[in-house]
């Protein structure tokens, strides 16, 4: 979480990002070092072991596959909320929703805090929900954000 004085207010940026892959990053690791070490004994010596030089493309290919996929999954997944003095902006793949707190009609949020909407008139909706469904701390502090922000506008 980022926070920056702006005026009469602060202006905090939440990042929601998913859990780590941890399988997927150890499942790479293992096929690049596998796969190369394949590869580099099929290449050694005076003849070359086909076999283990096409075991070894394929391993280090796998490996290198998985990597990039779950690097473009974390950072496909990740929800960016910013609050300022005047408003909300959420934004994340395929999703950009902003609104200004005087327009906030309600707030709620599931029993487990895992999802928010916040509504503006009849229509207008913006929802945010935690990476994978679970609320993180980085939930609940946003989630407590906004209502410090609501309960200090209603005061004014």
């Amino acid at each position: 979480m980022n926070e920056a004085n702006s005026g009469g207010g602060q202006i905090r940026q939440y990042a929601l990002r998913p859990k780590n892959p941890v399988r997927a990053w150890v499942l790479a690791a293992a096929g690049l070092i596998i796969g190369i070490a394949t590869l580099s004994l099929g290449l050694s010596g005076e003849t070359t072991n086909v076999v283990l030089v096409v075991v070894g493309v394929v391993l280090t290919a796998f490996g290198l596959i998985l990597g990039i996929a779950a690097l473009a999954f974390i950072s496909n997944r990740t929800l960016y909320v910013v609050l300022s003095p005047e408003g909300f902006e959420v934004s994340g793949p395929g999703y950009h929703k902003s609104g200004s707190w005087i327009d906030v009609d309600a707030v709620s949020a599931t029993p487990d805090g895992a999802r928010l909407v916040i509504g503006s008139g009849h229509i207008e909706r913006t929802f945010i929900q935690a990476p994978g469904g679970v609320a993180n701390d980085q939930m609940k502090a946003l989630t407590e954000d906004i209502a410090a922000r609501l309960r200090a506008l209603e005061s004014e």
